[in-house]
């Protein structure tokens, strides 16, 4: 009698997951069993990916500089090629498996760096309007960061 138990208590959990697993994301019932959405998995971006957003963001940001400090092609041409290796470097040192704090401060070293080098090819006036535009950035992302870090507090509290 208690193996009887054990196999019908066995079945019944057996069908609880089958069952469990047809409902959808929102909790209604999957219809169609057969066809399950799997995009919402998000996959590993291909090293030509991973490239190319690189160089979308060191192309923008090039562009920026380029219009906001009025850069010759020779400056241009430096600094991206100064930002995509910077990049590479950055990519390379939070693939380690270092501690959380090391990541930071090798990162924080190298764009310490990047900043030098940046600064060396511009003249006077460029490093003026340079560090104007960096102080800009920095004063928005932490503000972006404020009304994040409020916005979750506001929700966590209702």
């Amino acid at each position: 009698m208690n193996f009887l138990k054990i196999i019908t208590f066995a079945l019944l959990l057996s069908s609880f997951s089958a069952f469990s697993q047809d409902y959808d994301r929102f909790g209604g019932v999957n219809r169609d069993i057969g066809s399950r959405d799997y995009s919402t998995k998000q996959k590993a971006p291909s090293t030509e990916e991973i490239e190319q957003m690189r160089m979308e963001r060191v192309e923008k940001f090039t562009s920026k500089l380029k219009t906001d400090l009025t850069l010759d092609e020779l400056q241009v041409i430096a600094i991206k090629n100064e930002l995509i290796s910077n990049s590479k470097n950055i990519d390379i040192v939070l693939k380690k498996e270092d501690s959380e704090e090391a990541k930071s401060k090798e990162v924080s070293a190298l764009l310490q760096k990047t900043e030098t080098i940046i600064n060396s090819y511009l003249n006077k006036v460029q490093k003026e309007k340079y560090k104007v535009l960096i102080a800009e950035m920095t004063s928005k992302k932490k503000d972006k960061k404020e009304k994040k870090n409020q916005k979750n507090v506001t929700t966590t509290a209702e």
